[in-house]
């Protein structure tokens, strides 16, 4: 599967839960909200394990991601993901990448090759 970069950079083709919705596999969906209730001290079912990637705004999102302030800001700019947004590298999305090594290194490949 190829990357599926998300606005904040992280790949949503790498993310367990893209990959069991995409895959409709509700034994995966279970194993991720009993993993994610550990991890993030919520109660997850294996029915909140859906999404089909941040980018698609009419999809459905884990979580957090509904609500993420990176993700409406680049919806509401139309921007592909943050590396194409004329603002890169604003104060949400940095405050955002201290946790996320990994997305910005893909947000930076992204802005490399521009």
């Amino acid at each position: 599967m190829s990357k599926l970069i998300a606005f904040c950079g992280n790949d949503c083709s790498a993310c367990p839960g893209y990959i069991a919705t995409k895959n409709d596999d509700n034994e995966a969906r279970a194993k991720i909200a009993e993993e994610w209730s550990k991890q993030f001290g919520g109660d997850f079912k294996a029915s909140d394990v859906n999404c089909d990637g941040c980018t698609d705004i009419a999809g459905r999102h884990v979580g957090y991601c509904a609500m993420c302030g990176v993700r409406k800001c680049a919806s509401a700019k139309g921007v592909e993901n943050c590396a194409y947004c004329s603002d890169y590298a604003c104060e949400t999305l940095v405050n955002f990448l201290k946790m996320a090594p990994k997305a910005k290194t893909n947000l930076e490949e992204i802005r490399r090759s521009l």
